[in-house]
C-alpha cells in the first residue's frame, strides 16, 4: 500500500487463501467440537442448543453484519483515489457507531429474552438461559467487524484469519467445557454453558484485532500524514456511506437468520404431524442443522474467502477502463468457486452416512446431508458473485435475489416436510434457495459486467472429475471395509483416495491451469511448473494418438 511498508498488500488469489486456510480450520473446529458436544448433550440438547445462536445471529446481523464489507469496499476506494486520511476515518467512525450498536442489541437480547420465549418465537423454552449466555457475543463481534473492515479494506488478511482461528479455538475450549460443568444442572443448563462459550472467543478476537491495529497504527498514521489531497469528508458523510452498503447486507444475513429460526419452529412443528414427538423432531432438526451444516459450511470455506476478497479489488477496479478487469475477475471467481465445491459436494453425495457416523457416530445424519450435498456448489456462485457486486456498489441486488430463493426454502419446507421426504425436505429447501440465488446472480452479473462464462472449462469438465472422484472414492469404501473390516477406517481409506485421486483428474481432464496455482504461498511457482510440464506431456501424447 502506498506510503506503508509494514502494511502487506495481498493479491485476491493470496488473500483467498490466507482466508481459506484458517476458514477451513475454523470449520473443520466447529464440526469436530460437536463431536464431544452431541455426546454430551444428544441430539436433543443440540437441537436446545442451536436455537440461542440464530438468535445471537439474527441480532448480530441487524447490528453489524454487513460492516466488515462496507468499511473494506470504502477503504479501498479511498486509498486507491488517495485519499488516505478520510480511509483511516472510515473506519474510526465505524469503530465509534459499532461500540454502541452492539452494546445496545446486547442488552436487547439479554433483557429480551424472557419476552421471545413467552410470545412462542423460541419454540422451546428450555432455550431461555442460552439466550442470556449468548448475548455478549454480539457486542464483541460489532467491535470486530469495524476492525476486519480495515484491513480487510488494505487487502491484508492475516490478522483477520489469526483473529477468526483464535476465535473458533477459544469458542471450542469454551463450549465443550461449561456444558460439560453444567450438566448436572440439566440439559437445559448444560445447553446455555454451550452457548456461553462463545463469549470467551469472542472477546478474544476483539483484543487480537485492537493488537494488530496498535502494531500497525504508526503506519497507519504515516499513511495519514501523507495525503496531500486537501479533501475532508464529514463524518456523517461517511457514516451514510457504510449504512449504504452495510444495510443490505445485514439485511441478507437477517434474512438468512430469520430463515434459520422458521425454519427451527417449521421443521419440528411440520414433522409432529407426520407422527415425531417433540424430543424427535427436535433431534431431526439437530442432525440436519448442526451435523450435516457443519459439513456444507467446511465446504464452502474457499468459496466464501474468495468472496470476501474480491471485494476491495472490483471495488480498486471500478471506474473507467475496469470493467474488463471486473469481468475476468468475475469469471475466474467462477471457475475457481466450482473447482473447490463441485468434488466437495460430490464427496459429501457419496459418502454422506460414513462421513456422519465419522465425525457424529450418527449415521442417520447421512440422510440430510446427502440431500444437502448440491447447496455447496451453488451456495459458493451465489458467495463469490455477492462478493462482485458488493464491490461495484450494488449489494442490494444479491439481497433481492436472495430473498427469492428463500420464498422457495420455506415453501419446500412447508408443504415437503409432512410427506415421506421428511427431514430431507428441509435439506431440498436449502438446495433450491441457493440455486435461485446463484441463477439470479449470474443473471445480474451478466447485464452490469457482460460476464461470460466458459461452459466446458469452469463446469463441464470440474464435474465429470469430480463425479468420478465421488464414485472411485464410494468403491474404496466399498472394497475396502471387508477388507478393513472397521468403518472409520475404511472411511479414511475413502477420503484418502478421493484427496489423491481429484488433482490427477483434474489435471486430466484441464479443469486446473497453472495460473491458479503460481499465487499459491510457498509450492506454488513449483506446482504451476509441474502442471506445465505435464500439459506438454499429455499434449504431445494426445497429438500422437491423434496422428
Amino acid at each position: 500500500m502506498a506510503g506503508s511498508k509494514a502494511l502487506t498488500r495481498q493479491t485476491i488469489i493470496q488473500g483467498a487463501l490466507i482466508l481459506t486456510v484458517a476458514s477451513i480450520l475454523i470449520r473443520v473446529l466447529g464440526a469436530v467440537y460437536r463431536v464431544p458436544l452431541g455426546r454430551i448433550l444428544g441430539d436433543e440438547g443440540l437441537g436446545i442448543y442451536a436455537v440461542p445462536n440464530q438468535f445471537y445471529l439474527l441480532f448480530f446481523t441487524i447490528s453489524s453484519a454487513g460492516i466488515p464489507v462496507a468499511v473494506a469496499r470504502l477503504v479501498s476506494e479511498k486509498v486507491s483515489a488517495g485519499l488516505y486520511r478520510d480511509a483511516y476515518r472510515t473506519f474510526t467512525v465505524s469503530l465509534a457507531a459499532m461500540f454502541s450498536v452492539g452494546l445496545f442489541f446486547t442488552l436487547l437480547l439479554f433483557f429480551g429474552a424472557s419476552r421471545l420465549v413467552e410470545s412462542g418465537l423460541v419454540a422451546n423454552p428450555a432455550s431461555y438461559y442460552g439466550l442470556l449466555a449468548v448475548s455478549p457475543v454480539i457486542f464483541f463481534s460489532a467491535v470486530t467487524a469495524s476492525f476486519r473492515g480495515l484491513f480487510q479494506g488494505l487487502q491484508n488478511m492475516s490478522p483477520v484469519a489469526v483473529s477468526q482461528v483464535a476465535d473458533q479455538i477459544m469458542l471450542v475450549a469454551g463450549t465443550v467445557l461449561f456444558s460439560y460443568l453444567l450438566l448436572p444442572g440439566g440439559l437445559a443448563l448444560a445447553a446455555a454453558g454451550a452457548n456461553f462459550g462463545a463469549v470467551p472467543g469472542a472477546a478474544a478476537a476483539t483484543g487480537i484485532m485492537a493488537y494488530y491495529y496498535f502494531r500497525n497504527r504508526g503506519a497507519l498514521m504515516d499513511m495519514v500524514r501523507r495525503d496531500t489531497s486537501g479533501y475532508r469528508e464529514e463524518a456523517l458523510s461517511l457514516l451514510k456511506k457504510i449504512l449504504a452498503v452495510s444495510i443490505p447486507i445485514s439485511f441478507a444475513s437477517v434474512a438468512m437468520a430469520v430463515t434459520g429460526i422458521i425454519d427451527n419452529k417449521l421443521i419440528i412443528d411440520r414433522l409432529q404431524l407426520v407422527g415425531y414427538s417433540r424430543p424427535e423432531a427436535t433431534a431431526l432438526y439437530g442432525q440436519f442443522n448442526q451435523m450435516a451444516m457443519s459439513f456444507v459450511n467446511i465446504s464452502i470455506a474457499f468459496a466464501f474467502s474468495l468472496g470476501t476478497s474480491l471485494v476491495p479489488s472490483v471495488a480498486e477496479a471500478h471506474g473507467p477502463g475496469g470493467r474488463r478487469q471486473i469481468r475476468q475477475q468475475a469469471s475466474t471467481a467462477i471457475r475457481l468457486s466450482l473447482l473447490s465445491t463441485l468434488p466437495a459436494a460430490a464427496g459429501l453425495y457419496f459418502l454422506a452416512p460414513q462421513l456422519t457416523d465419522f465425525i457424529y457416530a450418527n449415521a442417520e445424519a447421512g440422510i440430510p446431508l446427502a440431500a444437502l450435498a448440491p447447496a455447496v456448489v451453488f451456495w459458493g456462485v451465489h458467495l463469490v458473485l455477492s462478493g462482485i457486486m458488493q464491490g461495484l456498489g450494488r449489494a442490494d441486488i444479491p439481497v433481492y435475489n436472495l430473498l427469492a430463493g428463500i420464498a422457495f426454502k420455506i415453501g419446500i419446507t412447508y408443504f415437503l416436510t409432512p410427506t415421506w421426504l421428511g427431514i430431507r425436505a428441509a435439506a431440498l429447501g436449502t438446495v433450491a434457495m441457493f440455486a435461485v440465488s446463484s441463477i439470479l446472480n449470474i443473471i445480474s452479473v451478466r447485464r452490469m459486467t457482460g460476464l461470460d462464462v466458459d461452459f466446458a472449462a469452469s463446469v463441464a469438465r470440474p464435474a465429470l472429475a469430480s463425479l468420478l472422484m465421488g464414485l472411485a472414492a464410494r468403491e474404496v469404501y466399498r472394497l475396502s471395509l471387508p477388507l478393513i473390516n472397521h468403518e472409520y477406517l475404511a472411511t479414511t481409506a475413502a477420503l484418502l483416495a478421493g484427496v489423491l485421486v481429484f488433482p490427477v483428474l483434474a489435471a486430466l481432464t484441464g479443469s486446473i491451469r497453472p495460473d491458479d496455482l503460481k499465487n499459491m504461498p510457498g509450492i506454488g511457482p513449483r506446482a504451476a511448473g509441474l502442471l506445465r510440464a505435464f500439459e506438454a506431456l499429455r499434449d504431445r501424447i494426445l497429438g500422437k494418438t491423434r496422428g
